[in-house]
Formats: structure tokens, C-alpha cells, sequence
């Protein structure tokens, strides 16, 4: 029970704050809930009358009682909203109080609500002690806790438990608002996929027919795609009884763009093979000059964008390969039954500078041979394999005529069901060789 002395110090305290409170008023029907837990029902009454005229943030207080810790559970189990706890230590046993704070914060897990300790017994709970080992807000004897002193520290706590509920409903609507924006970005996301699948089956639909002879040459291909849109393109045709054509490409950057010029490319082949057929336009025959009609084209097309693409024309009576290197690199690997070398033809990219000029070159080809083209791609593969790039050099990859694209892609160790950081892309002409798939 509370000593006399205890209750007369707050009678006097009480008298000088209800008259400088007198006018104070909640003006709305929300209140604070104030939950005192203490066996002695004179600190309640105390602790009412002290508040009574109580109001913060023009909210006043809703009482809730418990005379003994199992009691403030039942109180505080269905009561989630509760401000602050006024808690006694010693109650039904000696650290009933304790027993309660490790119940809230870590049964009930509220890390919201304001604890309190009140004690009329300081020795039996330490407040050094206390404070350390316990998850509380605030230590005060019963004899120190005036009615003045009272009310400060309600003010305080409740100033606390509104700054935790707003950065809450911050972290609440941020992560709602998180939530919202990623969920849109997931589905901006799945439109974009479905647009680069219905891209990449329109890409593919315009490659040429895998596996194909013209004559006696043999075209295979293989694209390995990335996870973007290409900008590798090739194609092969013929041009009449005597020519085949044929061109390996790659448009700078990844994505839509470049994805866009590849479709503007064959279209632009596509129109001078027509051209020839119907009006007897050399330029389909003539690398270098359909490179640089092609630079022009890309230039006043103001795509910003460029493109390094081999063309060639493979002469059928002579056996002669015409062509025009636009900055096609690696170079492409031909293999002539004894040994492999590049056809280290240098040329500047399509579409870069106005002014650039193209250089056509001719040779003639062995009657048997494999001659293979490498997308750019490749580099980032042999690059991180040793064994390639110091033992075996790109050249060593085609080893005989025999030799397909499965078997580069087996010595290069690719792995075909996983995405690429860049398309893989390949071409194959041979004669005189096995074409067995």
C-alpha cells in the first residue's frame, strides 16, 4: 500500500496542476490508452485523478486496469493499441513486473508500446540493472513520481509512441507504395519479355533455311541467343546461276534499335537482289559498293546506330570469293584441308562516317574448304578460357573438313540451354565435305 507521506506529495501536486490545467479539453473522441498495472488500487486512483484532466495532441486518456501481471496479459492480448504501460515491479510475485515486460516484447513482440517501471521497492529491482537487461522506457520510484513529474513523463512517452507510429506508417507506405511499384515494374517487365520473344521469333523467321547447299557449297548457321535482342544477323542466297551471295552482320549495342537495323538490313539486301533480278542492278555483286550505298543508307536513316557486317560473293565457275570486310572482327577462319588462317581483311564499320570507303578484295578458294564466321560474342568466351586462348587458337577450331558448328561449340565448352551475355552467333560454308548434321 502507499505510504502517507507517498499520497500526500501528490494531493499537493495535484491541487497546483488541475488549476493551471482547468481549461483543457480533449476536442475529440480519440483517446490514448493507458494501461496501469499495479496491485494497489490507490496508485489507480491516484494515477486517474493526476490525469484526468489530461490531454496531448488534443487526445485524452482511456484507463485500462490490472491489479496483477496475468491479468495485464488477458488486458494487453486484446488490446493492441496501447500507448503506455504504467508497470509495477512487485506484484503476485517479486518480479511480476519484469515477467510482463519480456511477455510484451518478446511473446507479443510490441516493440510500440511505452513501459514505464514504477517500483516501491528499488531494491528489489535495481535500476541500473533493470535498464540494462530489460527492454523499459523509463525507471521511476513511486516516491519521486510527483504529479508534475507524472504528467512530464506521460507527455514524453506518448511524444515517443506518436514518432514510432509515424515512421511505422512511413515504412508501412513506403512498402506499400514498394510493393505497388514493383509489382508494376514486374509487369512492364513481362510485356517487355513478350515483346523480345515475339521480336526474336520474327528475327529468326528471317534467317535464312538451316543446312542448305546452292550448288556445291554448303551453308550452315546457329544463333545461341542472349537475354536481349540481337544485333547478329546473317543471311545467304543466290543471286542468279553463277553468283551466291551471302553476308555476316552485327549492329552495335543490344535491344530493339538494334534489333530494328538487322530487319532494315535484309530488307536492304533484299531490295538490290530484286533490283538485279529485274533491272540488271550490278550492286548485289559488287561488295563494296553495297557497303557503301548500305553506309549511306544507315546515315540518312539517322539510327545512330552502326554496324560491322562481312559481304561476300562467292563467284560459282571460278571458284572466286568477292568481298568487302565493313569491320567484321574476328575474322573468318578458312580452312583449306591443311591448315586454318584468317582472312585478315580490315575494313572501317557501315553506318559510322560519311565518307567512308570500302575496299573489295578477291581470292580464289581451294576446291575443298570450310570457311566459318564468328560473332564478336565469341571473344568473351575464349577470353575466359585458357586452354583456347594459349593452346589453341581460334584457327585450330576448324581441324578437317569434316568439322560442323556442334563440334565448335563442344570444344568451346558453350553451354546451349544457358542465356549468353551476348549472342552467340555462327556461319559455316564449306565444299567438298561431309554435310551430314
Amino acid at each position: 500500500m502507499m505510504s502517507d507521506n507517498i499520497e500526500n506529495n501528490v494531493q499537493d501536486e495535484l491541487l497546483s496542476f488541475v488549476d493551471d490545467n482547468e481549461k483543457s479539453t480533449p476536442t475529440t473522441l480519440d483517446y490514448w490508452k493507458l494501461l496501469i498495472v499495479d496491485d494497489d488500487p490507490e496508485i489507480h486512483e491516484i494515477t486517474k485523478l493526476v490525469l484526468s484532466d489530461f490531454s496531448f495532441e488534443n487526445k485524452s486518456i482511456q484507463f485500462l486496469d490490472a491489479y496483477s501481471g496475468s491479468m495485464a496479459k488477458d488486458i494487453i492480448s486484446k488490446n493492441q493499441d496501447i500507448a503506455l504501460i504504467l508497470l509495477d515491479v512487485v506484484m503476485e510475485d517479486e518480479d511480476s513486473g519484469l515477467q510482463l515486460v519480456q511477455y510484451i516484447r518478446n511473446t507479443v513482440c510490441n516493440s510500440y508500446v511505452r513501459i514505464i517501471l514504477r517500483t516501491g521497492q528499488p531494491g528489489q529491482a535495481p535500476e541500473q540493472e533493470v535498464i540494462v537487461d530489460y527492454d523499459i522506457n523509463d525507471y521511476k520510484s513511486k516516491t519521486e513520481l510527483t504529479a508534475q513529474k507524472l504528467v512530464t513523463t506521460v507527455i514524453s512517452s506518448l511524444r515517443s509512441y506518436t514518432g514510432i507510429l509515424t515512421i511505422v506508417n512511413l515504412n508501412d507506405e513506403l512498402e506499400a507504395k514498394v510493393l505497388k511499384r514493383t509489382a508494376e515494374l514486374q509487369e512492364s517487365l513481362n510485356i517487355i519479355k513478350q515483346d523480345e520473344e515475339a521480336g526474336k521469333r520474327i528475327q529468326f523467321k528471317l534467317l535464312p533455311k538451316n543446312n542448305i547447299s546452292i550448288d556445291s557449297y554448303h551453308f550452315t548457321h546457329k544463333i545461341i541467343p542472349s537475354l536481349y535482342l540481337s544485333g547478329d544477323f546473317l543471311d545467304y542466297f543466290r543471286i542468279n546461276h553463277n553468283y551466291i551471295g551471302f553476308y555476316f552482320a552485327d549492329v552495335s549495342g543490344h535491344g530493339a534499335s538494334s534489333a530494328f537495323v538487322t530487319i532494315l538490313l535484309k530488307s536492304f539486301v533484299s531490295k538490290y537482289l530484286e533490283k538485279y533480278e529485274s533491272d540488271d542492278n550490278e550492286l548485289i555483286k559488287s561488295p563494296a559498293k553495297l557497303l557503301k550505298k548500305l553506309n549511306w543508307s544507315i546515315i540518312e536513316e539517322n539510327l545512330e546506330k552502326h554496324l560491322t557486317i562481312f559481304y561476300g560473293v562467292i563467284d560459282i565457275s571460278n571458284n572466286k570469293l568477292i568481298f568487302s570486310n565493313g569491320g567484321q572482327y574476328p575474322f573468318p577462319i578458312l580452312f583449306n584441308g591443311d591448315s586454318a588462317s584468317d582472312l585478315e581483311y580490315k575494313g572501317f564499320p557501315v553506318g559510322l562516317l560519311e565518307f567512308t570507303q570500302f575496299e573489295q578484295y578477291e581470292i580464289d578458294l581451294p576446291e575443298r574448304f570450310s570457311l566459318l564466321f564468328l560473332s564478336d560474342g565469341i571473344l568473351e568466351i575464349i577470353s575466359n578460357n585458357t586452354e583456347i586462348t594459349q593452346k589453341k587458337p581460334l584457327q585450330n577450331l576448324v581441324k578437317d573438313f569434316d568439322t560442323k558448328i556442334e563440334d565448335i561449340i563442344n570444344t568451346l565448352h558453350i553451354d546451349e540451354n544457358s542465356p549468353q551475355p551476348d549472342d552467340l552467333t555462327f556461319l559455316m560454308i564449306q565444299k567438298g565435305g561431309d554435310y551430314g548434321t
